[in-house]
Order: structure tokens, then C-alpha cells, then sequence
């Protein structure tokens, strides 16, 4: 009796340790949430780019550098450097994914390793039902986010974007 009692207690002291880092941005779709100030955009490689399974063909193949993912763990937003990679262009958008909603943002765009420049739709979108955008949804749902919080650490996040993916359905 005594020692299932220890054992009950034990584990309810292993959820409660547990439920802060699972729920660790449940609420940050409150009203009162507000963005942390954005650093500039990191310098980034075409070298070792992690491929983003498109849903349809295309001559423009996209890629993450995984060097640059982060995420702030105050505000939940992860952050990183995508390459669109096409026949005639290099092209870099510096991002941000917020699991607890499943937004996305653009922050500035780099044409052919030209200077940044601010994006003029600066705004969270859903992530989606995207059709111009399409690649913040697949890199949340192969390894940024788990469900409604980001994955615990960027190494975490590279190791699942790097592991093989099924057949797409969407």
C-alpha cells in the first residue's frame, strides 16, 4: 500500500515537472503576448541547406541552413534563414514560426546576395492553407513544432528536419 502510494506520488511530481515544458507556450495566443525585439538577419550558406519536401513539382527547390535556426524560448518563436534555389536565382527570406498559434512571418528578403531589405507583408499568417508560402507549414510540422509548442532545442529541430519523411499527403 505504502509504496504504491510513493509510486503515485512520484509520478504526479513527474508530470508536474513535465507539464511546464509541454505547456511551456500554451498561452502565448493571449492578448498581452508581444513580439521580442527581432535581431538581424544571420549570416547564412547554400552549403548544407536542408531540403523542404514541396507539395507540388517545381524547378525552385527550397532549403533551410540549419546554422541559422533559434528560438527564443521567452516568446516561442523560432527563427531562421530559407533559400528558394532556382535555374536562374539564389534567393534568402529571414522567417519566424510561432507554434502556439501556427503563424508564420517574413521579416526581409535577400534577392541574389544582395543587401536585406524589410518585408513589406511583415505580418503573422496562419501557416495554413498557404499557397504562395507553403514551406513554414512543412518545416513546422517535420521538426520546429511538436503540435502547438516549438521542438525543445534547435539540435532537436535539425535532427527531425534531416530524418526521412513519408509519402506527402496534403
Amino acid at each position: 500500500m505504502f509504496s504504491r502510494s510513493v509510486a503515485g506520488v512520484a509520478a504526479l511530481l513527474c508530470m508536474g515537472f513535465a507539464i511546464p515544458a509541454s505547456a511551456q507556450y500554451a498561452d502565448l495566443d493571449r492578448a498581452d503576448w508581444k513580439e521580442d525585439t527581432v535581431p538581424p538577419p544571420p549570416a547564412y550558406s547554400v552549403s548544407g541547406l536542408i531540403d523542404i519536401e514541396m507539395p507540388r513539382a517545381s524547378s525552385v527547390r527550397m532549403g533551410i541552413d540549419p546554422k541559422t535556426i533559434t528560438l527564443n524560448s521567452d516568446t516561442g518563436i523560432v527563427r531562421y534563414v530559407v533559400v528558394a534555389r532556382g535555374p536562374s536565382a539564389v534567393n534568402a527570406m529571414y522567417e519566424g514560426i510561432r507554434c502556439a498559434t501556427g503563424e508564420y512571418r517574413v521579416y526581409a528578403r535577400q534577392v541574389q546576395g544582395g543587401e536585406w531589405s524589410p518585408a513589406s507583408d511583415s505580418e503573422w499568417k496562419s501557416m495554413r492553407g498557404q499557397v504562395t508560402y507553403p514551406h513554414p507549414y512543412r518545416l513546422a510540422r517535420d521538426g520546429i513544432c511538436l503540435g502547438a509548442t516549438a521542438n525543445s532545442v534547435p539540435e532537436e529541430m535539425i535532427r527531425a528536419l534531416r530524418s526521412p519523411k513519408g509519402t506527402l499527403y496534403d
